[in-house]
C-alpha cells in the first residue's frame, strides 16, 4: 500500500510540514504483517532519501570510552556520517553497562561525548573501554522514561524504571537490564527468528495485541539491516514475554479458514480473501496514524542538510532526522503507564 500523505501545515521544522505521524511514512509503502505470538511487525518499504546517504550504525559506531558513569564516547569510524540510534545502549563483561537518553547526529570520523546517558547495571564497577560494536536498543516500556531524561546528568536515573520493568519480568527487582539477556537469551532470540528483516526492508511498525507500540524508519536497507535485530531482541520481544508471564492471551486476527474444502480452487480462492483482509487491516491501521496529530517538532541539532528533531504527540514520543526535509530516521514509542 502506497501511502501518500505529506500534506496540510501544522509543525514545521525548517520547511518540513509535520502534521499526524503518518506523514512521517512519506514514500514508504507497507508489506505483509509477520505476527510471533503477541507481537507483530508490519514492515515498511522504500524511503524519500537516497541510500547511501548514512552509515550503517553497528558497522560505524564505537562506544570508545565511558569517562566516568553516566558518561558516553561515542565514534563515528565510518567515512559518511551516521545516526546514532535513539536509546542505544552497550552491554559488556566487568563493566558498568550504559545506554543514550537521545539520538545523535555524527559526522565521518567524529567523537562526541555524552554526560546525560544511563547506566543500566546498578551494582557493577568498571569503565567500559572500546565496546562491542554490537548495541541494543533499550526495552520498549523504558524509551519514553529513558528519553524523559535527556539532560539530566545523574547515572542512576533509570535504575527505578529498570527495576519495576524486571519485576514484571519475574526477575530480580533491581538496576540491572543485564537480567533480560540472561534470563530471556533464548526467547529474545526466537523473536528474532520468527520476526526476520525482509529483503530491502526500510523500516517497520511494531504492534503487540494489536496495539501500535513503535514506529521505526531508516534512512536505507542497509541501515535498517543492522538496527533491525537490536530493536527485535530488545526493544520489542520483551513485551512479548511480558504477556506470556501476565497471562495475557495473544490477538489472533485472521486466520485461513479451512473446513468444508472442496478443491485447490477453493483453498486458492479463500487464501486469496484472506490475503485482502489483512490487507484492509493494515490499511486501517495505518489511516490511525493519520488521526495522531504531533503537537511539536523542535530541532536539537543540525549537520549540514540533516537536522535531528524531537516530536511529541498525545499517545507517542520519540526523536526523528530529516534529510533535505525528509525523514530519514524516525524513532517513535508509545507512552507507557507503568
Amino acid at each position: 500500500m502506497k501511502l501518500d500523505i505529506w500534506k496540510s501545515s501544522e509543525k514545521k521544522t525548517n520547511g518540513a510540514t509535520l502534521t499526524s505521524l503518518a506523514d512521517l511514512l512519506q514514500g514508504r509503502e507497507c508489506g505483509t504483517a509477520v505476527r510471533w505470538g503477541h507481537l507483530e511487525m508490519i514492515p515498511l518499504f522504500g524511503s524519500p532519501c537516497a541510500a547511501g546517504a548514512f552509515a550503517p550504525p553497528e558497522s560505524s559506531l564505537r562506544l570508545t570510552q565511558v569517562t566516568n558513569y553516566g558518561e558516553m564516547i561515542l565514534k563515528n569510524k565510518g567515512k559518511l556520517p551516521t545516526i546514532v540510534p535513539l536509546n542505544l545502549g552497550y552491554f559488556q563483561n566487568a563493566a558498568q553497562n550504559h545506554a543514550m537518553c537521545v539520538s545523535a547526529l555524527l559526522g565521518a570520523g567524529e567523537s562526541k561525548q555524552f554526560k546525560d546517558a544511563c547506566c543500566i547495571q546498578e551494582a557493577q564497577g568498571g569503565y567500559i573501554h572500546e565496546a562491542d560494536e554490537r548495541f541494543i536498543i533499550l526495552p520498549q516500556p523504558l524509551r519514553d522514561k529513558a528519553f524523559a531524561l535527556r539532560g539530566k546528568e545523574n547515572y542512576s536515573k533509570l535504575w527505578d524504571d529498570i527495576s519495576t520493568l524486571n519485576n514484571r519480568l519475574r526477575l530480580k527487582q533491581r538496576g540491572h537490564l543485564d537480567e533480560l539477556k540472561r534470563a530471556y537469551q533464548p526467547q529474545l532470540l526466537q523473536t528474532v527468528y520468527h520476526l526476520e528483516p525482509y529483503p530491502e526492508q526500510t523500516g517497520a511498525l511494531f504492534l503487540n495485541n494489536n496495539t501500535i507500540m513503535g514506529i521505526e524508519l531508516a534512512p536505507d536497507a542497509a541501515f535498517w539491516n543492522e538496527l533491525h535485530t537490536p530493536l527485535v531482541m530488545y526493544c520489542y520481544a520483551p513485551l512479548r514475554i511480558i504477556n506470556d508471564i501476565e497471562g495475557t492471551q495473544a490477538w489472533t486476527g485472521e486466520s485461513l479458514a479451512v473446513d468444508k474444502l472442496t478443491d485447490l480452487d477453493d483453498l486458492e480462492s479463500r487464501w486469496t480473501e484472506l490475503v485482502a483482509r489483512r490487507q484492509k487491516r493494515v490499511n486501517e491501521l495505518t489511516d490511525k496514524l493519520q488521526t495522531l496529530l504531533i503537537s511539536s517538532a523542535q530541532v536539537e541539532q543540525r549537520q549540514n542538510k540533516n537536522q535531528l528533531a524531537t516530536i511529541k504527540s498525545e499517545e507517542f514520543v520519540g526523536q526523528m532526522v530529516l534529510q533535505d526535509n525528509k525523514p530519514a530516521y524516525v524513532s517513535l514509542s508509545r507512552k507507557t503507564s507503568h
